[in-house]
């Protein structure tokens, strides 16, 4: 496991003073790992602006022979450029890949916590918490911070999916756990399950189809990465997307469905039966869109819930971890 790690990094910027302070930033937390074996792959997706292309000539001529870039003819989005780094590490012989957008912050223990963690042949997948940074590197407080970006952290203190059969604990209790700038994955395990083609929780439902396969997943507790939420924006994909929660509905119920089958195929679901862990996946849905700020869809998740169990989705409402108000309102969508 002594081989060259691979860091994938997508880059999609405007070109602003401040996206390439931070995206510098970004690759300079790269360059201060302790474990000094690496490559650093980025894809430049399509941007606009002819400093982007500079600031990356610039890195090129500080990291040198540790830099791979693929620049792309067109926009592809997150989930297509991420894909393209996964394959170039592949062809390089990079043993894990460690995924880092081109604005978060990777803490500099992070590759040496993640080499440590693959020298057990048996895990899969390995990720750490975050803090939530601003644009100027300050905290963000909680109070803050969207909702479901929240119980994401409250996530990394009660019941941390590790181990195995990580797809039922994630489709059943919580739904999105592990930020995409604080993962790192086996490479024969990136390549077999390819990120959507799309720019919305692609990130989520990659994690159910990488946690259906056998094996483990495991929670690295001794730091933290950064994940940047600039003043006013509560969360990146948000204020992006004014149609964000229908296509996070639609990629996070493709991801499980497809996480299902392998699940099936591979006899990682534990107890659970198909109906059962589907109707409590729609449930856990509904609450993280409910959270977000999304009553469309959150009534929506909660009525395929109904129509497999109105007594199950109630029941599964009420193991959820969060207000009484809000699983009351829930409650009432199922009627």
């Amino acid at each position: 496991m002594n081989k060259t790690a691979a860091f994938v990094m997508p880059v999609k910027l405007s070109g602003s003073e401040m996206e390439l302070r931070h995206f510098k930033t970004a690759v300079e937390s790269i360059k201060n790992q302790t474990d000094t074996n690496w490559i650093l792959i980025m894809v430049e997706d399509f941007s606009d602006d002819e400093r982007v292309y500079n600031a990356i000539d610039e890195i090129k001529e500080d990291l040198k022979d540790k830099l791979y870039v693929i620049y792309s003819d067109k926009n592809y989005g997150t989930g297509v450029t991420r894909n393209k780094g996964i394959a170039l590490a592949n062809e390089l012989g990079a043993p894990f890949i460690l995924f880092n957008d081109a604005d978060d912050i990777s803490h500099p223990r992070w590759l040496e916590l993640v080499r440590k963690a693959f020298e057990d042949e048996s895990v899969n997948v390995a990720y750490t918490s975050f803090d939530i940074i601003d644009e100027n590197n300050n905290p963000v407080p909680l109070d803050k911070i969207n909702l479901s970006v929240r119980e994401i952290l409250e996530g990394h203190q009660i019941d941390v999916v590790e181990g195995e059969n990580a797809f039922v604990n994630i489709a059943s209790k919580k739904k999105y756990t592990n930020l995409t700038s604080c993962t790192a994955v086996r490479t024969s395990l990136a390549v077999a399950e390819p990120f959507p083609n799309q720019s919305v929780s692609e990130d989520c439902n990659t994690w159910m189809r990488y946690g259906a396969h056998p094996g483990k997943f495991f929670f690295i507790r001794e730091i933290k990465g950064c994940y940047r939420i600039c003043t006013g924006v509560a969360s990146r994909s948000r204020s992006k997307n004014e149609d964000f929660y229908e296509k996070m509905f639609n990629a996070d119920i493709a991801g499980f469905e497809a996480g299902l089958k392998l699940a099936e195929k591979y006899s990682t679901m534990g107890d659970w039966t198909e109906n059962d862990l589907r109707c409590a996946f729609h449930v856990r849905l509904a609450l993280c869109l409910i959270h977000g700020g999304d009553e469309e869809y959150s009534k929506k998740s909660i009525k395929i819930a109904a129509e497999i169990s109105k007594e199950n989705a109630l029941h599964y409402i009420d193991l959820l971890q969060c207000e009484d108000e809000t699983k009351e309102k829930l409650k009432a969508f199922v009627s």
